[in-house]
């Protein structure tokens, strides 16, 4: 998982009152939170919420290596955070266990490929949807899937994301399985003798 990155104005682990006004009225709600929120309830929040990059500039930082989850607010049952994403940064494919996860697509278009479990133990993808600006994403406990920006270099993706309780760990998936390290050393050989591969 990659790590978290907290705005100036979160170092406490919560914004009171909330330095971006058009946040307000969901940091109000989420400040209640005594338990884990329903995602329905979350997606809905969202739905309402307009805003712009420019409306959560100070939280809008972006990473070297991968994306960055810049936290606007968070108490023991949410967070509140804005992911940025550079063309070519995505997340691992990865599940929600004991987790409602709702964001909003602020700016840019991201991709979602959603993932099912197989009786071999692999996952196979399901469904691929673009994600233009205001896609409300929903995903809790057994729902498996992988967020990128697939847009061409210098296109930025912004996401506003809630996630109640707070993630301390997931699970994390592959497409499929390594391959082995002889059937590895097999089309190396036949790579570097220029033959086929052995399929």
């Amino acid at each position: 998982m990659i790590a978290d990155s907290t705005s100036t104005e979160a170092k406490d682990g919560c914004c009171r009152p909330c330095p971006y006004p058009k946040l307000g009225p969901l940091v109000d709600y989420l400040s209640t939170l005594n338990s884990r929120a329903d995602l329905r309830v979350l997606s809905g929040l969202l739905r309402d919420v307009e805003v712009s990059r420019a409306d959560i500039a100070p939280c809008c930082i972006f990473g070297q290596k991968g994306y960055k989850r810049n936290t606007i607010s968070a108490s023991p049952w949410y967070e509140l955070l804005a992911l940025c994403w550079r063309s070519g940064d995505f997340t691992p494919i990865h599940d929600h266990q004991g987790v409602s996860c709702a964001f909003k697509v602020i700016e840019g278009t991201g991709t979602e490929i959603r993932f099912a479990t197989t009786p071999s133990g692999l996952i196979c993808p399901t469904a691929t949807t673009p994600m233009n600006p205001g896609y409300i994403c929903a995903a809790d406990d057994a729902d498996i899937h992988q967020v990128a920006n697939m847009q061409p270099p210098g296109t930025d993706l912004i996401t506003l994301h809630i996630y109640s309780p707070p993630i301390k760990s997931m699970n994390v998936y592959h497409f499929a399985a390594r391959v082995s390290e002889e059937c590895a050393a097999k089309y190396a050989g036949a790579e570097a003798a220029g033959t086929e591969f052995p399929c």
